[in-house]
């Protein structure tokens, strides 16, 4: 499933902002716009947890819920005589927060270290999938054909249609193979569940609205100019290394660790994560009034799913 990590569950070292840096809509000029009555100046991006991050797996949760996928792959595979073995790097969770890079590099003493870098060519690399053949593809991923207007939504419901996705052996695959199988039966097992794409699409559209927002907007345009005074030209806060003339290979260079620390210290004077991340939660709690029942059965759901996770990893 899509998503992010979450944050750790650490204070968030916040000062509010006085009543001459106080954001409303009012004061946006936009009525669309949602009222926001406090700005935190954070110290440490990592420690900004958002609304809906309640409802959302954390990157822990997520690596136990992606081991639960593949036993129930496998599990379904060998009903056809196949196994399901991609080996599963024994990978921790990142070291940082979701939040620490959401509205761009924050972290001062990352970029004098290391720049723009994330490290992540130092991870090791997951294994790429094994040669299989036609009856082997055809049980895990089906037949490519399926209406997804008409597939299954639920486990119960594509045990209830008995519908099949072409045959092996005189047995028919799950509509969309073990794959989907998997994941309806970890994610959608019965016809009441709730889709969790759901609270994943809340949250990426909470952040498109607050990145378009005039307040969000005039924080980008004080960072363009502050970056501008120490000879740069960006303005994209999020990911400005192209803007910067940075390819991958320099984001750790003595110019990519210069400019970094130009756009760490441009983000502070401007408070523009603190400004980002308090529109954004006003968006998110938006977009979450009138859903506290879907939200409820989205957070009843994924401890449903941990717990099942929880089982099949006992068991091996």
């Amino acid at each position: 499933m899509p998503s992010r990590p979450q944050t750790t569950r650490t204070s968030l070292p916040v000062v509010l902002a006085a009543a001459a840096v106080l954001l409303t809509a009012c004061g946006s000029g936009s009525a669309a716009e949602p009222a926001v009555t406090a700005v935190p100046t954070p110290a440490d991006a990592s420690a900004l947890r958002l609304p809906l991050q309640d409802y959302i797996p954390d990157a822990e949760q997520l690596h136990r819920l992606d081991s639960a996928q593949r036993i129930l792959t496998d599990q379904c595979m060998s009903r056809y005589g196949f196994r399901f073995r991609v080996p599963d790097l024994p990978e921790a969770p990142p070291a940082e927060a979701e939040n620490a890079r959401r509205y761009g590099l924050y972290d001062e003493a990352a970029a004098a270290a290391s720049g723009y870098s994330t490290h992540e060519e130092d991870r090791p690399q997951k294994p790429p999938m094994p040669s299989m053949d036609p009856a082997e593809t055809l049980v895990l991923g089906g037949t490519g054909r399926a209406d997804a207007k008409t597939m299954p939504r639920s486990q119960e419901e594509a045990e209830r249609s008995g519908a099949g996705d072409g045959e092996v052996n005189g047995v028919k695959v799950p509509i969309g193979g073990c794959r989907r199988e998997a994941y309806l039966r970890l994610w959608a097992p019965t016809a009441a569940s709730v889709d969790p794409m759901k609270v994943q699409d809340m949250d990426a559209e909470g952040y498109d609205r607050s990145r378009q927002d005039s307040r969000v907007v005039k924080a980008t345009e004080q960072w363009t100019s502050c970056m501008a005074e120490h000879g740069y030209h960006a303005r994209n806060p999020v990911s400005p290394q192209a803007e910067l003339g940075l390819d991958q290979g320099a984001f750790a260079s003595p110019a990519g660790l210069a400019a970094a620390v130009a756009d760490v210290g441009c983000k502070r004077r401007t408070n523009l994560v603190g400004i980002w991340f308090a529109v954004e939660s006003a968006y998110q709690r938006s977009l979450m009034d009138g859903h506290e029942e879907l939200l409820r059965a989205a957070r009843s759901q994924q401890e449903d799913s941990l717990r099942l996770a929880a089982q099949l990893v006992a068991q091996g």
